[in-house]
């Protein structure tokens, strides 16, 4: 049995031995490979290469127990060059500025609830300095029924195309004067909204505060309501037509009104309504907006005043990523102010899309012209 035992050994002892050998010798190249990591490591710090320190990933997960979130937001950085082509713009000066920067977060529950939170951290048309942060959107949905989905919180009121369009797509860097003076944009309120006949019709009703954006007061006992109903006329291959009509009523007892309409202060005390039509026809690389607004205001004291405004706006692409554009346009404070009027023609560059998008418009008003240049960025 020793002698057994004893051979056995002796067959084996060139394999330990082996095995030894390959232990050794991998120690000795891990040893070296440490050497290497370090003379490369001091070489860098010699040359004044920044050596990042080796971290763990790190992880962002929600608080709550949302499915799924996502976070994002877009830059519009502008150039100008001209004269005052319109009352939005400060002077003849040209100048660099940061138009939009927002950034947002939003998500969904299972139960049928989504949320989103959006931050401005800059933005500004007219002069502006000492910049500060503020809510454009911050809203929960009820989606159960695409048919009829409830909104609550501050976000756009459905009253005018161009200005419920997303500023990310857009195909000129700024909206029609009139859409400007004349629309409601962002309010705090309650709406309900939804699809219908396989989705071919919308529609949206809203009540709001009706005291602007970032206004949680409501200057009086009443309420804004705020109505829209859109539809596809016509719809086959590579062909839309699509007509929508919006209006609303309010009454107020200190309301913000814009400064073309003439009031003391800016401010509007009384009732008001307005109504707007519009329509879009897409043809292929084709697309043409029409869209009229008029809005009455009649205030506690003084005389009733009517403005309107209208716009047409053609595009084309020339390529898939070249877009040429023109827009008329004519906005009417009231009976006895003179319209203004102006057009524009340039073009949009979709380097990827809208997320990464070169605009250049030319923008000739009633006694000046003025050059705008944006570029884009969506992440």
């Amino acid at each position: 049995m020793k002698i057994a035992r004893l051979t056995l050994l002796l067959l084996l002892l060139p394999s330990v031995l082996a095995a030894q050998g390959v232990e050794e010798r991998l120690a000795k190249l891990e040893s070296e490979v440490r050497e290497l990591r370090e003379e490369n490591r001091a070489l860098k710090a010699q040359l004044g290469v920044e050596v990042a320190a080796r971290t763990e990933e790190v992880a962002v997960e929600p608080a709550g127990s949302v499915p799924k979130m996502t976070i994002g937001g877009f830059i519009h950085a502008q150039a100008e060059s001209g004269g005052v082509v319109d009352p939005r713009f400060p002077d003849d000066n040209d100048r660099f500025y940061v138009r939009r920067a927002r950034l947002s977060t939003q998500g969904k529950f299972v139960e049928h609830f989504d949320f989103k939170v959006e931050m401005e951290l800059s933005g500004a048309l007219g002069a502006a300095s000492g910049m500060r942060t503020q809510m454009t959107d911050a809203f929960i949905t009820w989606t159960q029924h695409p048919a009829a989905s409830l909104r609550l919180g501050q976000f756009k009121s459905p009253y005018g195309f161009e200005q419920l369009y997303p500023d990310q797509r857009l195909p000129t860097p700024e909206r029609a004067l009139g859409t400007d003076r004349l629309t409601l944009g962002r309010q705090i309120g309650l709406q309900l909204f939804g699809e219908l006949a396989n989705k071919r019709l919308t529609y949206a009703l809203g009540a709001f505060n009706g005291n602007g954006v970032n206004t949680s007061v409501n200057d009086d006992e009443g309420l804004l309501t705020v109505g829209r109903l859109a539809g596809k006329v016509y719809e086959t291959k590579g062909i839309r037509w699509s007509v929508g009509v919006d209006g609303f009523r309010g009454e107020d007892r200190a309301v913000t009104v814009a400064p073309e309409l003439g009031f003391a202060g800016n401010t509007f005390a009384g009732n008001r309504h307005g109504w707007g039509v519009d329509t879009q026809v897409v043809a292929g690389p084709v697309e043409l907006w029409v869209e009229a607004l008029n809005t009455t205001h009649d205030p506690l004291a003084g005389v009733t005043r009517d403005s309107r405004s209208l716009m047409v706006q053609g595009s084309y692409w020339l390529t898939k990523k070249l877009q040429a554009i023109g827009r008329w346009e004519s906005f009417e404070p009231s009976a006895n102010v003179d319209a203004l009027s102006g057009w524009l023609i340039g073009g949009s560059y979709a380097i990827k899309g809208d997320d990464v998008k070169l605009q250049l418009n030319y923008v000739r008003g009633e006694h000046d012209d003025r050059l705008i240049a944006r570029v884009q960025t969506v992440f």
